[in-house]
């Protein structure tokens, strides 16, 4: 658990070898376009978020699994210059994840990822780093790996102290039994309706989307609304967290920063509303540059911004 103020942050998730391009406009189906400049580095969301929460001061452990290729040494090489604890295994014969991303000028994306050895994260796997999320304030991971695992920090999550902060990204629809087991669920509108039934684009209104989610097990839903900002609602209460006005370039690794800055400050003792706004300016910052981890803020940088802001 932390100490002086220092949140200890455990994230169970996938590490993906990005490879980013950006293009005019992101093509249809069928549609070749010519892109502009091409990028390939360190991804993945719960390597990101991991990361993310570290730069923001967290004591941070990332659960995962690598394969055995240059990708992988790139992986341990991030995280022991970022200050994160691997909790990762090299499985043979196994090509770690890959995420392909496409920016288009808008600073709108799209993403198709191969899981590789994200799949091979198993619920084995992360009992074998039990410490990790018992030892933690707060246990956070995403849907770029199985519902085993998933479900496995959410059983020892439930068993200690740690609350537990599911991303549902990218969203599917889950068991009930592991819906019921989320502390905190964070998806974005189009992680909701999927995860509520409905097609991705349906035209809900918030907070009906979100209290349809609190029905199915969460205590708590943050629902992020990207320029909007987000909304905070629980049994008691909705509270709408507003947006952070920055000069947008690249979205891509604003939920992962919102979800890393959200954490940290639940484990630093923040309430849900608190937690959002500092998530907040952390995924506002995020979109002020290319690619993800370039972008993800620090913490100096997420505090001047509060400052600005007030």
């Amino acid at each position: 658990m932390s100490t002086e103020g220092v949140a200890s942050v455990a994230v169970v998730g996938s590490y993906n070898h990005g490879l980013t391009m950006s293009v005019p406009d992101i093509p249809v189906p069928g549609e070749t376009v010519l892109g502009g400049d091409f990028e390939e580095g360190v991804g993945g969301k719960g390597s990101n978020q991991a990361v993310a929460a570290a730069r923001l001061g967290a004591d941070a452990t990332f659960v995962g699994r690598v394969g055995d290729d240059r990708f992988a040494d790139d992986a341990l090489a991030l995280w022991d210059e970022e200050g994160v604890t691997a909790a990762v295994e090299r499985v043979p014969d196994t090509h770690t994840g890959v995420g392909f991303v496409v920016v288009e000028e808008s600073g709108e994306n799209a993403i198709a990822v191969a899981p590789g050895a994200n799949a091979r994260l198993d619920g084995e796997a992360v009992r074998a780093a039990s410490d990790a999320v018992a030892d933690a304030d707060v246990a956070l991971a995403q849907l770029e790996i199985e519902d085993e695992p998933v479900a496995a920090v959410a059983e020892l999550a439930a068993e200690t102290d740690t609350e537990f902060v599911l991303n549902p990204a990218p969203a599917r629809e889950l068991p009930a039994d592991l819906l019921s087991g989320v502390d905190v669920l964070t998806p974005n509108r189009t992680e909701a309706n999927v995860l509520t039934g409905h097609p991705p684009d349906a035209d809900r209104e918030p907070a009906a989307l979100a209290r349809d989610l609190l029905d199915r097990g969460p205590e708590a839903v943050v629902l992020t609304l990207g320029g909007d900002g987000a909304l905070v609602v629980t049994d008691e209460s909705e509270t709408r967290v507003p947006p952070v006005e920055v000069d947008v370039v690249d979205t891509t690794g604003a939920g992962d920063a919102f979800n890393a800055g959200f954490a940290v400050a639940r484990g630093e003792g923040a309430d849900l509303v608190t937690a959002a706004e500092f998530g907040c300016r952390a995924g506002a910052l995020a979109c002020t540059d290319y690619e993800v981890v370039p972008a993800l803020p620090d913490r100096e940088a997420v505090e001047g911004l509060a400052g600005e802001t007030q």
